[in-house]
């Protein structure tokens, strides 16, 4: 039987370990291991047909990360990276099918954090089906450069219409016929339209013309000293309001009209653009090309205009498979973040934000010929013209042609609505102008 000193002194020690491991645990809870932290994020940017564009947000830690990438039950594939913010495209999908994505943080190969699951639905591919009408205007000598559907018994083209009565520079469908309209006298040949109402039209013929319901009235750009000696006349028109417009033309021109004065906008550069294209006041692309000087792409995002995309002639001339090659001779999008474009070496999806991340579509080969205009309704809807009757349209899938339109027609400018999609330029075999109305036989 334990004596009372004893008894006393394990009373005394048993007290001072749970003094002690309190205080230890105390300690621990006020000064915890400090872990990493491995939050991971994903969201879907873009979603197409086949493919869709995913931002992944890894831990901003400035180390290379690892990452991997899972659609529905299996591993798409492995990344790595230094940016906490990286976009990643997957392609070969199904169009109108979902999948379920998700991202995993690797460390030492092993699974450290995962991200949300995320639900995309990729778009249902559109019709190849078009009904096509030929229409030819004017006599020899005559051809089209723009076009502007407001509706399908109201449609607007521009260009040179020689006829027994006279010269004509802009024509416009009623629902029943064409009628031939004088811009001024008729003799200079137009390139480019934007229609804002029946009073307020806007048309380019290297300088810019408008219409104000009663008058068309020209704006000499050299005389008001808009532009001086060494700049090029204007022919193509953007606007996101009837106070900001935008003319873009030869030797990289581009002058801006706010409702009340026009200014010449320094693009940096000078080779000739030939389409401007935009989504609000700021967002707007423009691409040209001089041959045999170089070509470009330049971007306005509301504050001042950069080249995205440029290459010297020696460069664009040959295919490079790293580098969207070939003059820019068209641009379109429905997104700040990617952008269309099409030339002799194909059909490119470029990202805004780096031109060097892109998908280029099917060989040269699938063309007839030179392409001068892509236009669309969405990345499962876009049409493509160009020589030796050329027009081609891809569903967000497939790329399909009409062998039905033939001939040697010069296709040059689109334009498309709900109701038609509409393309002119100029039959080379009679040297009429042409317009080929097309409408979808299930739309």
């Amino acid at each position: 039987m334990p004596s009372g000193n004893n008894l006393k002194a394990k009373t005394a020690m048993f007290t001072i370990f749970l003094i002690l491991t309190t205080a230890l645990a105390i300690s621990c809870k006020e000064c915890p291991t400090e872990q990493p932290d491995y939050n991971i994020y994903l969201s879907a940017e873009d979603i197409f047909c086949t493919s869709v564009v995913l931002n992944v947000t890894l831990p901003d830690s400035g180390d290379v990360s690892a990452f991997a990438l899972d659609r529905d039950d299996s591993t798409v594939a492995t990344y790595t990276c230094c940016d906490d913010d990286t976009l990643i495209v997957d392609e070969g999908l199904t169009p109108n099918t979902d999948y379920i994505y998700r991202v995993r943080f690797l460390k030492d190969g092993k699974t450290k954090a995962e991200s949300e699951q995320v639900t995309v639905h990729t778009m249902d591919t559109t019709s190849h089906d078009f009904i096509w009408e030929i229409d030819t205007l004017g006599n020899y000598g005559s051809y089209l450069r723009d076009v502007w559907i407001v509706d399908e018994n109201n449609i607007w083209v521009v260009g040179n219409i020689e006829t027994d009565c006279g010269t004509f520079n802009a024509a416009r469908w009623n629902g029943t016929k064409w009628e031939l309209i004088k811009v001024l006298t008729g003799h200079t040949p137009n390139n480019g339209i934007f229609y804002f109402s029946e009073d307020d039209i806007w048309v380019a013929s290297g300088l810019p013309i408008h219409w104000n319901g009663s008058e068309w009235t020209l704006y000499h750009l050299w005389n008001m000293g808009v532009l001086d000696d060494e700049d090029g006349g204007v022919t193509d028109i953007w606007a996101s309001s009837s106070s900001d417009i935008y003319f873009v033309g030869y030797k990289g021109s581009i002058v801006h009209y706010d409702g009340s004065t026009f200014m010449k906008v320094e693009s940096g550069t000078d080779v000739d653009l030939v389409d401007i294209w935009g989504i609000s006041n700021d967002n707007i692309w423009v691409c040209g090309y001089t041959e045999p000087v170089g070509t470009v792409i330049v971007h306005f995002n509301g504050k001042q205009w950069s080249k995205i995309h440029s290459l010297p002639y020696e460069e664009y001339i040959d295919l490079n498979t790293e580098k969207v090659s070939g003059p820019i001779s068209s641009i379109w999008t429905d997104s700040p973040n990617y952008l269309w474009t099409v030339n002799y070496w194909g059909f490119y999806n470029l990202s805004t934000d780096n031109p060097d991340n892109f998908i280029r579509y099917p060989d040269v080969d699938i063309w007839r010929g030179w392409i001068y205009r892509l236009r669309g309704t969405g990345p499962n809807d876009i049409l493509f013209c160009g020589d030796r009757s050329a027009i081609w349209h891809y569903n967000g899938d497939t790329f399909e042609s009409y062998p039905s339109i033939s001939g040697h027609f010069s296709l040059r400018n689109i334009d498309i609505n709900d109701q038609c999609y509409v393309v002119v330029g100029a039959d080379y075999s009679s040297m009429r102008a042409v317009v080929i109305k097309g409408t979808k036989e299930n739309k």
